[in-house]
């Protein structure tokens, strides 16, 4: 009776991890079919923000929920992506919010406060 037992619990362990495993996908993880647009970032000098945290927030529905983070590079650029059929409207730069309405393909510069 006891191997019964021992036997039910490693079989409900095993069925636990691979719920816990397979359920929690997150709907906001890079695909093939991304929206994306490319930001050149600079500080209010004019100066390039080089290997900067550029945090996104999207909207649109419950699999819009929540964002990703991407850091620019030597030359303050950054392509941005977000889940297909959503709508990107912040940009958090270092910590601090921008409402945008930026667009899937496109180009833009964002120049901090």
């Amino acid at each position: 009776m006891k191997n019964v037992f021992k036997a039910a619990g490693i079989f409900s362990l095993v069925l636990m991890l691979f719920a816990v495993c397979t359920a929690f996908t997150g709907t906001n993880a890079a695909g093939d079919d991304d929206y994306s647009c490319t930001v050149i970032v600079k500080y209010s000098d004019g100066s390039l923000a080089t290997s900067v945290k550029v945090s996104t927030d999207v909207s649109g529905g419950i699999s819009c929920a929540g964002g990703r983070d991407f850091y620019t590079d030597k030359n303050g650029e950054v392509t941005l992506k977000w889940v297909k059929g959503c709508y990107l409207k912040m940009v958090y730069v270092k910590g601090t919010g921008y409402k945008v309405d930026y667009q899937d393909g496109k180009s833009y510069t964002l120049t901090m406060d």
